[in-house]
């Protein structure tokens, strides 16, 4: 079961999935293949958690149109328990969804704290 879409791309949407995918070299960062459009590998950038608008670096995955399309039936929800799971590919992705996440419930300690 797939994480439904939701937020907006935002103004400079294109430079950003620019930056992402210059970061990783024009390759896909799940299979490695390099930008080939005529082939089928066409590389897109991928918001992990679905929100268009979250343009956080962890969020952010350069990757294929094969595997974009199968990372969009994927729930990352279930798997973020599970850290000794994933790939090589996606524990950078891991990593920084956690801190995010921490920090979040930490402002939120502050916030109620007040």
């Amino acid at each position: 079961m797939s994480i439904p879409t939701r937020g907006e791309y935002p103004p400079n949407w294109e430079e950003i999935a620019r930056k992402i995918k210059e970061k990783n070299g024009w390759k896909c960062e799940r299979c490695g293949h390099s930008h080939d459009p005529k082939n089928g590998y066409c590389l897109t950038v991928h918001h992990l958690d679905g929100d268009k608008s979250n343009c956080e670096e962890w969020n952010l995955c350069c990757l294929c149109a094969r595997c974009h399309l199968h990372m969009q039936h994927i729930d990352i929800y279930q798997g973020w328990l599970f850290p000794e799971l994933h790939s090589k590919w996606f524990k950078p992705h891991l990593e920084g969804w956690m801190r995010a996440r921490k920090e979040r419930n930490e402002k939120k300690k502050l916030h109620s704290a007040t």
